[in-house]
């Protein structure tokens, strides 16, 4: 969405709030569905984030796999372990 029709839609969504101000029902009304479109989207925010660690991971597997086949030797996962713990 172009910067014009963004605020274009900011301003719309605004001016349909302002007119509920004095109709405490439907201030609470949207007060609850905007709670809950807040979480849906954390939702889908958290779905991302896990499959990018599922991806992190995938490809760590896959160079583990790479070393082994190559004959590297590789550093113990508890060193790794140590080494993030401080």
């Amino acid at each position: 969405m172009k910067k014009d029709e963004m605020i274009t839609l900011q301003k719309s969504v605004m001016q349909d709030v302002v007119s509920l101000m004095d109709d405490s029902d439907a201030m609470k009304k949207l007060k609850k569905y905007l709670r809950k479109l807040i979480n849906e989207r954390e939702k889908e925010m958290s779905k991302a984030e896990k499959q990018e660690i599922l991806d992190d991971i995938r490809q760590g597997l896959i160079e583990v796999r790479e070393a082994r086949r190559k004959g590297i030797k590789l550093h113990p996962v508890e060193d790794l372990l140590k080494e993030i713990g401080g």
